[in-house]
């Protein structure tokens, strides 16, 4: 493993510690070893899993800049910027979790299309239909924790649009969906990258 990767590694691990984040569904190590994947054979593929582990780094430090921005009050423009960073960067995770997890193919591909619906959905709508995957078709748990990285900033960017203001509530609930989506990134390193 490369310097930077570890590097990269140990630091993503300092901020998910300190979050005290816990998944709302976790999966057991056994559980991990069991699933399906597709076989890095290829030099590119093995490139491209490394750019999906920095992005996937850089997706933590940026959920974590994310809350810090709450805790300091900032206003809606800041925290916009910050959850649509997170959902650019979890895009490329989706996708390459789409083509490492065949499994999670139509599952993910789906859950991407609540991009579209963000400057209407309503936030009972989104809840119901992908984060509780109303909507969504059938896939193993797997492809679940996948999807919370795409999800969660997304309802970041529903609640701000229903409360510009950012009341003390809506500053905890959105302190709420990112320190969840913090507790899934291991899970997903796992998935898609080991």
């Amino acid at each position: 493993m490369s310097r930077i990767l570890t590097s990269v590694i140990v630091s993503v691990l300092f901020i998910f510690m300190s979050t005290g984040a816990v998944a709302s569904t976790t999966m057991q190590a056994s559980d991990l070893e069991k699933v399906e994947k597709k076989q890095i054979q290829s030099a590119s593929e093995r490139e491209t899993m490394e750019q999906v582990a920095v992005t996937l780094a850089s997706y933590e430090f940026a959920a974590a800049k994310l809350v810090d921005l709450v805790n300091e009050n900032r206003m809606r423009d800041s925290i916009d910027r910050q959850a649509g960073e997170l959902i650019s960067l979890s895009e490329s995770v989706l996708d390459w979790g789409r083509f490492r997890l065949a499994q999670c193919d139509a599952y993910l591909a789906t859950s991407l299309e609540l991009k579209d619906q963000l400057q209407s959905i309503s936030h009972d709508a989104l809840e119901k239909n992908y984060h509780h995957d109303g909507l969504l078709p059938q896939a193993p748990p797997e492809c679940y924790h996948i999807k919370d990285l795409f999800v969660h900033p997304a309802t970041v960017l529903v609640l701000t649009r229903d409360d510009p203001g950012l009341n003390a509530e809506t500053r905890e609930n959105i302190k709420a969906e990112i320190t969840e989506v913090l507790a899934h990134t291991e899970i997903v390193r796992q998935l898609v990258l080991y």
